[in-house]
């Protein structure tokens, strides 16, 4: 699925409607209720709910979390509807009575997040294929967020942008020429019980190409050798991952890494500096082609290379090799 520019600046209009309308009733329902705000605070707790419920229903095709998005927003409304009750005393009730209640409600939300587990169905298996032209399109900026699986990115076909077969399935957005965002388009179950996600994604090596990925628990190998890849922005968290970044031009390649392992390959011929900041981690780097330099590596021509590479790395616990 494409969504353009209009329809993203549609959504935002729907967004920003359901919130004012919240916001204009909320203050009318108090006024007619004759409510001091001592009383009529909990209409907060309901605004809240109502416009993040409203933000879920608009966004439907781009989040990633479902029927959980509407199920949170009903829960903080039911809240604060039973506070409501409490403090104007309607129905005789108070804020001791309803304390009373509150193991009574606890039980009431888990039960009614089982039934919403109960009532979730994932397809067993989506399999998407996608090709978008380069259409006269002069540099690029692709977005990715991946969850648990495995992600293989390489090159795509002449005059394609980007292609690629995607198991899970994948909701693609456009918000504007050039700019490609992918995300897992089959909504995740709960505590992990949903299926790997299996991608192969080519990019465009005629154009250049900023590249930007967040991954989950994954193995990925991302291969650049052959693009024109300006700047990659990687964050990681609990995943294995492979990067062999580009033979040509100047490149600027940053991650953010949890309990991760990361293994970047720079090709012969291209010089690079690297630095390497781990919490509790080992970093560990071809001296022989990088010898170190004050807080890092680098390789003696890199300032006067044509083909160069900018490596800056942080991360926790985890392990990062640069050959």
């Amino acid at each position: 699925m494409i969504y353009g520019t209009g329809a993203v600046r549609r959504d935002r209009m729907l967004i920003a409607a359901v919130w004012l309308i919240s916001l204009g009733s909320l203050f009318i329902v108090q006024d007619v209720g004759g409510w001091t705000w001592t009383q009529a605070w909990p209409l907060w707790i309901v605004f809240v709910g109502v416009g993040t419920m409203g933000t879920a229903i608009v966004n439907r095709h781009y989040s990633r979390l479902g029927i959980w998005a509407v199920w949170w927003p009903l829960a903080v409304i039911a809240v604060g509807l039973i506070l409501l009750v409490a403090t104007t005393g309607v129905a005789g009730t108070n804020l001791a009575e309803v304390a009373r209640w509150w193991p009574v409600l606890a039980i009431g939300v888990g039960v009614w997040f089982l039934v919403g587990a109960a009532l979730y169905r994932q397809p067993s298996h989506v399999l998407e294929t996608m090709a978008i032209p380069l259409d006269g399109v002069r540099q690029a900026d692709v977005r990715m967020r991946f969850g648990g699986g495995e992600l293989v990115v390489g090159q795509a076909p002449p005059n394609t942008l980007i292609s690629g077969q995607f198991e899970g399935g994948v909701f693609n957005r456009s918000p504007e020429p050039g700019r490609i965002e992918l995300e897992p388009g089959v909504d995740p179950l709960p505590f992990g019980l949903d299926r790997p996600l299996h991608w192969n994604v080519g990019l465009t090596s005629q154009i250049p190409v900023d590249l930007r990925l967040e991954t989950g628990a994954s193995r990925s190998f991302i291969n650049l050798n052959g693009l024109l890849v300006r700047r990659v922005t990687l964050k990681t968290g609990a995943s294995e991952t492979r990067v062999r970044l580009p033979v040509e031009g100047i490149t600027t390649f940053s991650a953010d890494a949890g309990m991760a392992s990361l293994n970047i390959e720079v090709p012969q011929g291209v010089a690079a500096r690297i630095k390497s900041r781990m919490a509790i981690g080992t970093t560990s780097v071809d001296e022989h082609r990088f010898p170190r330099f004050f807080d890092g590596w680098s390789s003696p021509d890199f300032e006067t290379a044509t083909n160069r590479v900018d490596i800056e790395v942080k991360g926790g616990l985890g392990a990062v090799r640069v050959s």
